[in-house]
């Protein structure tokens, strides 16, 4: 689209406070991509029969215009992704007897794992009521259950091994990236590990104004409102970038971080490899 290509074009240029001022622009985006979504995944369904892949809504809520065969191939190149953080610290899938999706949206990742020869318990959690009801009714394989927007979540303590966070820090501000960070450490085992993703440097550069970068590389941590996800999800998932060196710092109160992974996750997000402090 010929409005899309214009603001890829100058959206480097354009400061950030002025981003929900475009929420209209937005919401006309979603729309017309939902239109095309839809019946690109008709036309798929005919070809291929019916699975179970969550509709082109819940998708978009997820993950944006994403069309069924690539929302299929992004869970599986979690999957990988997933295996090489582990590997990186001598760890694997292997190792695992509970595992948590936090965040898990309508099952991307959890779909991928249920095509897969695991033996460890597979658990999923999201905010999201629709996206989680819609796991539940599709994926049996997992446990999925609805957890508020603040801490606690209903797990008991020292529940998981190994917990994935993709692209949940990238939305939240640093107070409750902080709330979530102290959760995940209790519900986690000793031992256990973490695998979240954040936006790191190779998110910044073709989106980012110059100054806004300068900014963030002082601060360690940027939050913004964007207005992209208006009328799509509550006001305060936004999006958060980081430096390396804040990671290893600030989240060091929480964790050991034993890995930090550029372009880890679907090689847009870096992830962040964590061990459980005692």
């Amino acid at each position: 689209m010929l409005l899309e290509r214009l603001w890829t074009g100058i959206r480097r240029y354009v400061p950030i406070p002025v981003y929900p001022l475009l929420s209209p622009l937005y919401r006309w985006r979603q729309r017309a991509h939902l239109k095309v979504l839809e019946k690109e995944d008709q036309a798929y369904i005919e070809a291929h029969g019916s699975l179970p892949v969550p509709p082109a809504e819940l998708r978009y809520r997820v993950v944006g215009e994403c069309t069924i065969e690539r929302f299929i191939n992004s869970g599986e190149q979690t999957v990988e992704d997933i295996e090489n953080a582990l590997e990186a610290v001598d760890r694997s899938l292997a190792d695992v007897r509970d595992f948590l999706d936090f965040g898990c949206g309508c099952g991307r990742l959890l779909l991928a794992l249920k095509n897969r020869d695991f033996t460890f318990r597979v658990s999923g959690c999201d905010v999201d009521e629709r996206t989680i009801r819609w796991c539940q009714e599709h994926l049996e394989t997992a446990e999925c259950l609805v957890n508020d927007a603040l801490p606690p979540t209903p797990y008991q303590p020292d529940s998981f091994d190994l917990i994935w966070c993709g692209s949940v820090f990238t939305h939240l501000d640093e107070q409750r990236q902080d709330l979530w960070l102290a959760e995940l450490h209790r519900i986690q085992k000793p031992g256990g590990l973490l695998l979240a993703s954040v936006h790191g440097p190779h998110a910044w550069q073709p989106r980012l104004p110059a100054w806004t970068i300068a900014k963030l590389k002082e601060q360690g941590i940027l939050y913004a409102k964007m207005g992209a996800f208006s009328g799509m999800h509550p006001d305060w998932y936004q999006v958060a970038w980081h430096t390396e060196a804040y990671i290893r710092e600030h989240w060091a109160s929480f964790f050991n971080i034993l890995g930090y992974l550029p372009q880890g996750f679907n090689n847009h997000q870096d992830i962040v490899v964590a061990q459980k402090r005692d």
